[in-house]
């Protein structure tokens, strides 16, 4: 492990930028994988985006024993995603859950990039660095549903934008236990890397990132579980499954978030116990397309899984 110390004032400048300049014999390629693969940490919070900004007087530490090596990004026919839309200069794709986005530490060559690739050939953006070309944004590995992907740097860039001023409209539906009180509202927090367990996010007080979440209540299943709307106002890692959590409400399926056990119907508890995975669905993706301006609006269907499961807890009794 090694230390570093912004002394400069360098305002909020990228973290894979600024290490850039001060380990002059690492590439930014190798210096995005440490960051990728968590081994970057900045006032001992584990940080995993290259984009991350530092300021004066933040403590950098970084362990270089293993620079992982890129990724193979041959192109994959077997990775599974629905084509929605497509043109010249971007696709709109539906993802199902089980398939993580991008290459990362364990999967480098069954991710949606691979996928994308395969369809696409070099007709992919750059995208945010050598392991990610044509991804503006992401879903978690077992969320499914609706993603934007640029073919051109320069839709990428007009996309990013848009994403950077959230007036790309996102909006999702989850199953959760228990009730949001009120039924709808907004949540708004900071998010940071949990300090005891850097692959969670948590709600903080005093650090991290603004968090904004406007929810409603579209159902509720015998007062023990509901299905709920969320849009993102921005777009923090892990953001819905740590806002409603933080409520008391955590995702069915969430192991990662659940803190509590909740009260729930012997006729659904092994069902919803063995749910396998967070019961979040990206459905509706609204931009404006970066080059005709246009309003592009696209929903996706429930999968069959998140079906069935709606099936289940509407066919329930009470606790």
């Amino acid at each position: 492990m090694k230390e570093l110390f912004v002394t400069a004032d360098i305002g909020k400048d990228r973290l894979d930028r600024w290490l850039t300049r001060e380990l002059i014999s690492l590439s930014r390629s190798k210096i995005q994988s440490l960051i990728f693969h968590g081994q970057v940490w900045v006032n001992s919070v584990a940080v995993t985006d290259p984009n991350h900004r530092i300021k004066s007087r933040d403590k950098i530490c970084y362990d270089d024993f293993q620079v992982m090596e890129k990724p193979d990004l041959a192109p994959n026919a077997d990775v599974p995603f629905l084509i929605l839309y497509e043109d010249d200069h971007l696709l709109v794709v539906d993802k199902p859950a089980g398939v993580t986005v991008h290459p990362g530490a364990g999967n480098h060559s069954h991710t949606l990039v691979n996928g994308l690739i395969c369809h696409c050939g070099e007709s992919l953006s750059t995208g945010t660095g050598e392991f990610r070309p044509g991804i503006i944004h992401r879903i978690d590995k077992d969320t499914s549903g609706i993603l934007v992907v640029a073919k051109t740097d320069f839709s990428h860039q007009k996309l990013a934008k848009q994403f950077a001023s959230h007036s790309i409209e996102r909006k999702y539906i989850c199953f959760c236990h228990s009730l949001l009180q009120p039924l709808c509202g907004k949540i708004e927090t900071l998010i940071a890397r949990n300090r005891d367990n850097r692959i969670k996010m948590a709600v903080s007080r005093d650090y991290g990132r603004n968090a904004v979440t406007f929810y409603r209540t579209l159902a509720t299943f015998a007062g023990y579980a509901s299905k709920v709307e969320c849009e993102l106002k921005t777009g923090r890692t892990h953001q819905i499954r740590v806002h409603l959590a933080h409520r008391g409400c955590s995702l069915i399926g969430d192991s990662l978030y659940r803190t509590k056990n909740y009260s729930i119907p012997k006729d659904v508890a092994a069902y919803l116990k063995n749910f396998p995975r967070q019961a979040l669905h990206a459905y509706s993706l609204e931009f404006s397309h970066p080059c005709s301006g246009d309003i592009m609006h696209f929903k996706s269907d429930f999968p069959d899984d998140m079906r069935e499961l709606e099936r289940v807890l509407g066919s329930s009794t009470s606790p």
